[in-house]
């Protein structure tokens, strides 16, 4: 029951992700599903999966979805400690990898979303700001944690001077 759950959850919010951007359906599930699913997502994804949570919640009213939203090396670390996550969104393949490796997967990972690091510039690029290191000065360091966030590893070594 609860693999089908999980399985369910995924599909409902992989077609989600993957939509045009219409309204949720409102008309009543004939979903015989009920219980509670532990989704442990990246920060990134809060808004995205809040607003998925609607579609789910009425295509399954019998299910809740408890959301833990973290740093992803957060949310690694707490499953490898023994919190009980059904679904891992991950923000990167790194740390789906090492939960995968280190057998607290059950299956293979899929990947559902990209992003791209960008850059705006004012009109006509006056600075000629063309790279990530012409936004820092060269006077610029980071203390990061042990593991930073993943988005984070743009900045993880100083940029050359400019």
């Amino acid at each position: 029951m609860r693999n089908r759950l999980v399985l369910l959850v995924v599909a409902v919010l992989l077609a989600a992700c993957g939509g045009g951007g219409g309204t949720a359906s409102t008309s009543q599930s004939t979903s015989s599903l009920s219980g509670y699913i532990n989704v442990f997502a990246a920060a990134s994804l809060t808004a995205s999966f809040s607003a998925l949570s609607i579609s789910f919640h009425q295509a399954n009213p019998g299910v809740g979805v408890n959301f833990n939203f973290a740093g992803t090396p957060t949310l690694l670390a707490q499953i490898e400690q023994g919190a009980p996550a059904d679904v891992f969104a991950s923000a990167d393949t790194t740390n789906m990898d090492k939960l995968t490796s280190d057998g607290y997967t059950a299956d293979t990972s899929k990947i559902f979303a990209r992003n791209q690091l960008e850059i705006v510039v004012a009109p006509g690029n006056p600075k000629g700001i063309t790279g990530l290191a012409r936004l820092m000065p060269a006077s610029f360091t980071q203390q990061t944690s042990r593991r930073p966030a993943p988005r984070c590893r743009a900045f993880r070594s100083r940029p050359p001077t400019m």
